[in-house]
């Protein structure tokens, strides 16, 4: 279930009821942001020359992520880490 709250009152109070009879009331003083960014407005993103099907494989020599060609990744290297 999703919500989407938009309010102009600070502190913002938000109740919400899931057709039970549990509750959640929350209440912030704080406001937030929402932005929306796409990967080439972010820094040290280098996407110039992108084609559908690229991977962003980070250049240590640069310090940047650049887009490079499926036949240029190495795929065997790719450690998903622990959970």
């Amino acid at each position: 279930m999703g919500v989407n709250v938009n309010t102009s009152s600070t502190p913002a109070k938000v109740t919400v009821s899931t057709g039970a009879s549990r509750v959640v009331t929350t209440t912030t003083s704080q406001s937030q942001v929402a932005t929306s960014n796409t990967v080439d407005n972010l820094s040290g993103i280098d996407t110039s020359g992108v084609q559908n099907g690229y991977t962003l494989v980070y250049d240590a020599s640069s310090g940047n992520w650049e887009a490079s060609p499926p036949a240029d990744v190495d795929i065997t290297s790719i450690d998903g880490g622990t959970f």
